[in-house]
């Protein structure tokens, strides 16, 4: 039997994210999938990340218009060494959900 553990659908995107841990580290990364739970971010950046460590992330979303902004807080649930991280959205406000739900739904 198979189960898949996705549960809500992913889109493929290419565009910047901005994550900070603190008001100390701030970096620049791109979104590659996105969905309404999670987002995986490619990063060139390398800094000492851990599974489940809490970041502030916030995306400007050029396809939809006018440009939304969606930000908030998420946790880290896989770091691939070389490639970038894999996040779970913890916490959004109304709009950015809103934005979020615009913009997995267009995609």
């Amino acid at each position: 039997m198979s189960f898949n553990q996705r549960q809500s659908n992913r889109v493929n995107v290419s565009f910047p994210i901005q994550i900070s841990f603190g008001s100390q580290i701030t970096l620049q990364g791109y979104l590659k999938d996105l969905s309404l739970k999670s987002a995986f971010i490619h990063l060139k950046n390398s800094i000492y990340m851990q599974l489940n460590d809490e970041l502030n992330f916030h995306i400007e979303s050029p396809h939809v218009d006018p440009p939304a902004n969606i930000q908030g807080t998420a946790r880290i649930s896989r770091i691939a060494g070389g490639e970038g991280i894999a996040i779970y959205f913890v916490k959004m406000d109304e709009q950015s959900s809103k934005h979020l739900e615009q913009l997995v739904g267009v995609m």
